[in-house]
C-alpha cells in the first residue's frame, strides 16, 4: 500500500511532467522559479533510482525522499501555482 508522501510525490511529478511539456511557453521572467521547483523534485527522478545490482540478491529502491507530508504539500502546492501563473500569461498572449 501507498503512503501518503508516495502519493504526494506522484502529484508533483504529474504536475511537473505536464509543466515540463510546456517549458517552452515558460516567460523569462519565470524561469528562475522553474529551474528552483525542478532543483526540489531532483532526487524524484527515475534516475536516482538503483545504480547497481548484485545477481542473487534482491534489489530494493532506495529511499529518495525523507521529508514530511507537509513539505510535499507545500511543493504540490507551489507547482499548481507555478501553473496557474503560466496559464494566466498564456491567456494575455
Amino acid at each position: 500500500m501507498f503512503d501518503k508522501n508516495t502519493l504526494l510525490i506522484g502529484q508533483v511529478l504529474q504536475i511537473r511532467d505536464k509543466l515540463y511539456a510546456k517549458r517552452h511557453s515558460i516567460p523569462s521572467s519565470l524561469k528562475k522559479e522553474w529551474k528552483g521547483l525542478l532543483e526540489k523534485t531532483s532526487s524524484f527522478d527515475a534516475s536516482n533510482t538503483i545504480n547497481h545490482a548484485i545477481k542473487g540478491r534482491q534489489t530494493t529502491k532506495p529511499e529518495t525522499y525523507n521529508g514530511h507530508s507537509v513539505d510535499l504539500v507545500q511543493l504540490v502546492s507551489s507547482f499548481k501555482r507555478f501553473e496557474s501563473k503560466i496559464s494566466r500569461n498564456r491567456s494575455t498572449h
